[in-house]
């Protein structure tokens, strides 16, 4: 069947009507769209600072999102405003912990925490119902999330490098790891409120944890264990003693971190707190009359041995001053033994063994034993 021409006058079949060609949907472009939703959702916002986020009706804000990065286009205006309102709301929290910058340490971090958690729940809530942007303008132009938009504010506008929230923060974080250390302020609240500044800080980034509390923590240890040295060093305690007293109190700085501050700090602290008692001392230590390592040799004080040399090995010239403890040592015992073969072999026999096992083999020990023993 032929088909009928165009500008023919032949009926068609009864019952046949002629299909419509379907035309493509047109958007109505609507100027004040865009502005319209901006500022209903910044309206939004400022209400689920305030508390209110329960009232608000969120399948028209998620409309509004679309509606502006889809149909509008204003994909950018959105984003500024989401940036500008967080800002804004950081500033108003920021005003409003002022009358507290003078309270008591554990009051100060109670109300700047209650302000943290507000933003933080407000930040997710804000991203929930722009998630449509999230997910799409801002991987598109390669921009912040908007939880990272929500650190940045809280950063810029409570904690500014010269601002008193900052200074008044880590002064607080200070004072109380010192009155914990002193065993003045064990309790488990005012653990959990430095742990939650701690977090706090850590989740922010940007450096924020390290200078404002870890640096500053770090070289107060510093200075705490280099008194604590010379204090211990000036008394009459053995070396065994001494070092019995260092391991204990690094159990303790990573027990204090670990409850405190972030996990991060904890092999930092003992790593400071090594250098201070153990490495500047090594001579010393491993000298010491009466209790040093020759004397723990002779009186096969293993446990001592074991301690001096795990901890020894952890700092830089431990190991070399007890090889050469040890090598003078072992060459008093070939001069006293002379030429008696069989003291010599019994004593090799015997330090060998001590140091397969109490020194986990050290090559270093062997090769000092070889050499005075051949």
């Amino acid at each position: 069947m032929y088909p009928i021409p165009a500008d023919s006058t032949v009926q068609r079949p009864p019952g046949r009507r002629a299909t419509p060609r379907s035309q493509p949907f047109k958007r109505v472009a609507d100027p004040d769209l865009v502005v319209r939703s901006c500022l209903t959702l910044s309206s939004a916002f400022r209400q689920i600072y305030a508390g209110n986020a329960e009232d608000q009706n969120y399948e028209t804000l998620y409309r509004c999102t679309y509606n502006v990065v889809c149909v509008g286009h204003g994909g950018e205006a959105l984003y500024t405003q989401v940036a500008t309102t967080m800002a804004a709301e950081v500033e108003k929290l920021a005003g409003s912990l002022d009358s507290t910058t003078s309270a008591p340490d554990d009051q100060f971090l109670r109300e700047l925490l209650s302000r943290w958690k507000t933003h933080s729940n407000a930040v997710k809530m804000i991203r929930d119902v722009v998630i449509y942007m999230d997910r799409t303008f801002v991987l598109q132009r390669h921009k912040a999330p908007v939880c990272e938009l929500g650190l940045r504010a809280w950063n810029d506008g409570m904690l500014p490098p010269d601002g008193e929230v900052r200074r008044r923060l880590q002064t607080a974080l200070l004072e109380m790891a010192g009155r914990e250390r002193g065993g003045e302020a064990g309790d488990v609240p005012l653990c959990d409120l430095m742990a939650g500044a701690t977090k706090m800080l850590v989740e922010v980034g940007d450096g924020l944890y390290e200078e404002v509390i870890e640096a500053p923590f770090l070289a107060e240890t510093r200075q705490f264990y280099a008194s604590e040295s010379f204090q211990l060093l000036s008394s009459p305690c053995g070396c065994g003693e001494y070092l019995r007293t260092v391991e204990s109190m690094i159990d303790a700085e990573k027990a204090r971190v670990s409850r405190c501050l972030d996990a991060q700090t904890e092999e930092k602290v003992a790593a400071v707190l090594l250098t201070e008692m153990v490495e500047k001392n090594v001579a010393r230590l491993v000298g010491m009359e009466g209790s040093g390592l020759a004397s723990m040799l002779v009186d096969g004080r293993y446990w001592d041995l074991t301690r001096m040399h795990r901890l020894l090995g952890r700092v830089q010239g431990g190991v070399p001053a007890m090889r050469d403890c040890m090598n003078a040592h072992f060459q008093e015992i070939r001069n006293t033994a002379g030429d008696d073969e069989r003291l010599l072999s019994r004593e090799k026999e015997r330090y060998r063994e001590m140091i397969n096992g109490v020194f986990r083999g050290e090559v270093s020990f062997h090769a000092a034993l070889d050499s005075c023993f051949t």
